[in-house]
């Protein structure tokens, strides 16, 4: 019985991986490949932040070890990916913006892109003493 039951669920996987691999194909003829980059929305203007920040702190490593050094690349590329986004007209959040708003949407997918949490920690790093 115990072996029945292995062949019927090693069955149903089986037939499940055949449906989802029928239903996954391209149904064009040319080959696609590489990274889209997705500006339409936060979050992908956020993945893009955060890819190019990862790509920054890959650079110029002594940064990793400085927080606040790293939320002020992150936010600073945030500006920078927004503003040139908001003057090639190429996102649609961003399109009836006015230059400070973009600016702001910029810093706040930055933040994002580092992460509130590092921020708010790096933040009270500053104030609260530590106990030796």
């Amino acid at each position: 019985m115990k072996t029945m039951m292995k062949r019927m669920s090693v069955l149903a996987a089986m037939l499940l991986v055949g449906v989802v691999m029928v239903f996954a194909q391209d149904g064009g003829g040319e080959a696609t490949s590489g990274i889209v980059i997705d500006l339409g929305t936060f979050a992908g203007i956020t993945a893009v932040v955060s890819a190019v920040v990862t790509q920054i702190l890959k650079l110029i490593p002594k940064v990793k070890e400085n927080k606040l050094a790293k939320i002020g690349i992150s936010a600073g590329v945030g500006v920078v990916v927004c503003v040139v986004a908001w003057l090639l007209q190429i996102s649609e959040p961003l399109i009836g913006l006015s230059w400070w708003q973009t600016l702001l949407y910029g810093l706040a997918s930055g933040l994002s892109g580092c992460g509130f949490y590092d921020l708010v920690k790096a933040v009270a790093a500053l104030f609260i003493k530590k106990d030796e």
